[in-house]
């Protein structure tokens, strides 16, 4: 897979898990094991997060489009699934998400972050050989 087309994924794939917490926060909350009205009185908390998702992943498509610098909405979003990875694991590890719930999710933030070091370190490759061979940035 190509740098672009890296970049084009972790976007598109960032901004739709946004917009679907940001949209559907209710049914997400709900697979976390907590009931009906605990979910629509704390459904803010995922609109939060999705409003984060949808802002970095749509950072990243307008750079990404107009031949902005892709690098900073990377590293953003490689903290951001890097601490959701961290807090995840803890919370499944004590029990306070369903384990295979917890497991998904998460195993679903660590692929963000692996995508972004991956992407990261793909573009870092392809600028210093073009530096080696005078080759202009695209």
């Amino acid at each position: 897979m190509t740098n672009r087309a890296q970049i084009l994924l972790n976007s598109l794939a960032r901004s739709a898990v946004g917009l679907t917490a940001l949209t559907r926060p209710v049914p997400i909350i709900r697979l976390a094991g907590v009931d009906r009205v605990t979910a629509e009185k704390i459904a803010w908390i995922a609109r939060l997060a999705g409003i984060r998702d949808l802002a970095l992943g749509l950072g990243l498509l307008h750079a990404h489009t107009t031949g902005g610098k892709t690098q900073p909405w990377l590293v953003a979003g490689l903290l951001s699934d890097t601490a959701d990875t961290a807090v995840l694991a803890h919370a499944t590890a004590h029990h306070h998400l369903p384990a295979a719930y917890g497991t998904v999710m998460t195993l679903a933030a660590g692929g963000g972050a692996a995508l972004a070091t991956t992407t990261l370190t793909t573009e870092r490759d392809h600028h210093h050989t073009q530096e080696q061979t005078g080759q202009p940035p695209r």
